[in-house]
């Protein structure tokens, strides 16, 4: 066997760029604005199931109540970790390089190939567009 493929990844970085600072923190907003509406639309059917449990088996609903706590305190610590994720994203420097994600690639190699060199490939993306491929 002379060559052989290999599935290798590829790490995308972002630039910074004031769009791009503009573009993350719309969309931790958004998310903020999402889990707000989840938490509150859970604390009304909190109060509901507390209006009704005369009518119903206490135990059920204790337990019922405590799975609702359960699912509200995920998302009140999720806010936590997005609003931690805006402040970052506000300290984040123009020019700055921040690491996005992971692609795959195909790699076809031989004898004698460096892995260092097939292992760290990174693609740069400012605004949306590659900049600069690197090995």
């Amino acid at each position: 066997m002379e060559t052989i493929t290999l599935q290798c990844p590829i790490t995308v970085k972002a630039k910074v760029t004031e769009k791009f600072k503009t573009d993350m923190l719309h969309n931790l907003s958004r998310q903020i604005e999402k889990i707000n509406a989840e938490v509150s639309h859970i604390e009304k059917d909190m109060k509901k199931v507390l209006a009704e449990q005369s009518t119903g088996d206490v135990q059920r609903v204790s337990m019922l109540l405590q799975r609702m706590e359960e699912e509200k305190q995920k998302r009140l610590s999720y806010r936590e970790n997005i609003k931690n994720q805006i402040t970052d994203t506000e300290e984040l420097e123009v020019g700055a390089e921040v690491v996005q994600g992971t692609l795959q690639r195909l790699v076809e190699v031989k004898i004698g190939d460096t892995m260092p060199g097939i292992m760290n490939t990174e693609l740069l993306v400012e605004d949306g567009k590659i900049i600069e491929m690197r090995d």
